[in-house]
């Protein structure tokens, strides 16, 4: 009946709140979801109080965790969010170690919890998932790249860095101010991210044309740099001729300029174990030019 006790004290810690305060309230409630009597008795006569510390520590912690990992998201839902995250911690609970992984998993439960709660404001996953973006990259794990520099080579792929992340939002999320307490409204745009850190540590968000995300997601997933631009410019109905061929030389040269570029790669058909970088989702309007927005 081990089982039944472990399941116990994690809905205890993670469930609605119970009025278990009386010895006898607590009996029952064990009882009542198969917990022994010897373990329900010795949990009664020693343990009341202490468990709910541990659940008022164990909420407070996670909740702190998710202020500092996006605080204005949670600015901006208000005392609604308390019943998503009660909800979450009943339903599904944390899975992992690492209280930085809780807000992904947070926000992959609220992205079906959320849908047509006219509550939530319709962008508020996208500005979420930003906010996340700056933890997952800042956490990143430094790796000793083997690429070496050298011309790019069209029929090879590019070495990224390791904190490389792409993300299609269909909210411009990233102009909004930094105060937790602004209220503005994004404007309804499919927006392009490559977020990286810098030399110093610093993280780094660029804004992309559709066309320019279409490249480098290819590139991250090991594609050729020829592979890349001719997949994207067909996906993305544009021309592959002088102008978008220069432009794209540019952008590959300013993002090797800052770092999130490392070196090609060689000829291997293989995805690169280095280039993590996803995009979230695809879509958006056609793009003439991958040229790049500075958002530094």
């Amino acid at each position: 009946m081990q089982e039944a006790l472990e399941r116990s004290l994690a809905e205890l810690v993670l469930g609605p709140e119970v009025d278990v305060r009386s010895r006898s309230s607590l009996l029952a409630w064990l009882s009542a979801r198969g917990v022994e009597a010897g373990d329900a008795a010795a949990i009664a006569d020693n343990e009341i109080e202490r468990l709910l510390v541990y659940r008022r520590l164990v909420r407070g912690t996670l909740r702190e965790a998710l202020r500092r990992a996006i605080p204005r998201s949670l600015a901006r839902l208000g005392e609604h969010f308390d019943v998503y995250f009660d909800r979450f911690l009943s339903v599904r609970g944390p899975q992992t170690h690492y209280l930085r992984d809780v807000t992904g998993e947070l926000l992959a439960f609220m992205s079906e919890a959320v849908e047509g709660d006219g509550r939530v404001p319709p962008y508020w996953l996208d500005l979420a998932r930003h906010e996340a973006l700056h933890i997952e990259v800042a956490a990143t794990p430094v790796r000793r790249s083997t690429a070496e520099p050298g011309a790019l080579d069209l029929d090879a792929g590019l070495a990224f860095s390791e904190s490389v992340r792409l993300a299609h939002y269909e909210y411009a999320v990233h102009t909004l101010p930094e105060d937790v307490n602004d209220r503005q409204a994004p404007a309804r745009e499919p927006t392009y991210i490559l977020a990286y850190r810098d030399s110093d540590h610093d993280v780094r968000y660029l804004a992309l044309t559709a066309l320019a995300a279409a490249v480098l997601e290819r590139l991250c997933a090991g594609q050729s740099l020829r592979q890349s631009l001719t997949a994207a410019a067909a996906e993305k109905a544009v021309m592959l001729d002088e102008t978008t061929l220069d432009a794209t030389a540019t952008l590959l040269a300013d993002l090797a300029e800052r770092g999130v570029i490392v070196g090609p790669r060689s000829r291997a058909g293989s995805a690169p174990a280095d280039n993590p970088a996803t995009l979230d989702s695809a879509g958006g309007s056609p793009s003439p030019v991958p040229q790049l927005t500075r958002h530094d």
